[in-house]
């Protein structure tokens, strides 16, 4: 596998992993304010997707600027 076949997977893993962490940590905030299961254990979790999310989001970024077109772009633009 090349390696810009394999930086495109990598971003597009992050970015749809970002918005995976994003889902479950509403999810989690929805169950705790409905009241279901364990409140506390619900909070805790949202806020360890919303950290995740945060990781990933700067991964995806890292990724982005490591794929060649982004490489191209920024050549261009300095």
């Amino acid at each position: 596998m090349s390696l810009a076949v394999s930086e495109a997977l990598a971003n597009h893993g992050h970015h749809a992993l970002v918005n995976a962490h994003e889902a479950a940590a509403s999810d989690h905030e929805l169950m705790a304010r409905a009241g279901v299961g364990d409140v506390d254990e619900h909070l805790d979790l949202a806020q360890w997707h919303r950290w995740c999310a945060i990781v990933e989001d700067q991964l995806a970024d890292e990724a982005d600027r490591r794929t060649p077109a982004r490489r191209d772009t920024g050549s261009r633009e300095g």
